[in-house]
């Protein structure tokens, strides 16, 4: 009872200083859920079950178009990438913060790489971890002084506040993620966020 009291305590001191922290009923999400569109659930359907390929499962979208009245504009190209756009969608809740596939795309394996031989040359240096002159370039450094109006431009502003954004829309998968380093259990973010305004 009293770790009850406790955390109540804590969720008051939160949402004194933290106006993101709303009850779920006042979150609107203006992306509809994956689950909406039909068209996208039978691209999944079909490609994952029934393996069928691009084209057959572009032509089998348009023959259900054709019977609800609707215009048939499937290609393969467009269902595959409606398959990816949705991939993404259904691996974000399970996915760690930041990874993106695309961010990797351009890099090759080395057996695969046609210009892949070994060169006794190019052998990287080793750093020194003992010189901290060495290790500078790593570290974050804060901005300070003159560099900080930077801040005032309207592209610093704009990039703030998708910051923001971002950091609103990961907020529950944040927690998370902190709640299972210090418990070792993953609950869902929704779970998490219901309990949240259950306290």
């Amino acid at each position: 009872m009293e770790g009850l009291k406790r955390a109540r305590d804590i969720k008051d001191q939160i949402e004194m200083n933290i106006s993101l922290l709303q009850p779920r009923k006042d979150i609107t999400s203006k992306r509809p859920e994956p689950k909406a569109d039909p068209d996208e659930q039978l691209i999944k359907e079909l490609r994952y079950e029934q393996n069928m390929s691009w084209a057959e499962i572009a032509e089998r979208l348009n023959e259900e178009r054709r019977e609800r009245g609707e215009a048939a504009t499937f290609t393969s190209t467009s269902v595959y990438s409606r398959f990816v756009r949705l991939s993404t969608t259904t691996a974000t809740p399970i996915g760690e913060i930041g990874f993106h596939g695309k961010d990797y795309e351009h890099l090759v394996q080395a057996s695969l790489s046609t210009n892949a031989t070994p060169n006794a040359k190019g052998k990287k240096r080793v750093k020194n971890f003992d010189n901290p002159k060495e290790l500078d370039v790593n570290m974050r450094h804060e901005v300070k002084g003159k560099e900080r109006e930077d801040l005032e431009t309207p592209e610093r502003s704009e990039q703030l506040m998708q910051a923001v954004a971002k950091v609103e829309r990961n907020f529950w998968l944040l927690v998370a993620d902190e709640l299972e380093r210090s418990t070792t259990k993953l609950y869902s973010p929704t779970t998490l966020a219901d309990r949240y305004h259950a306290i």
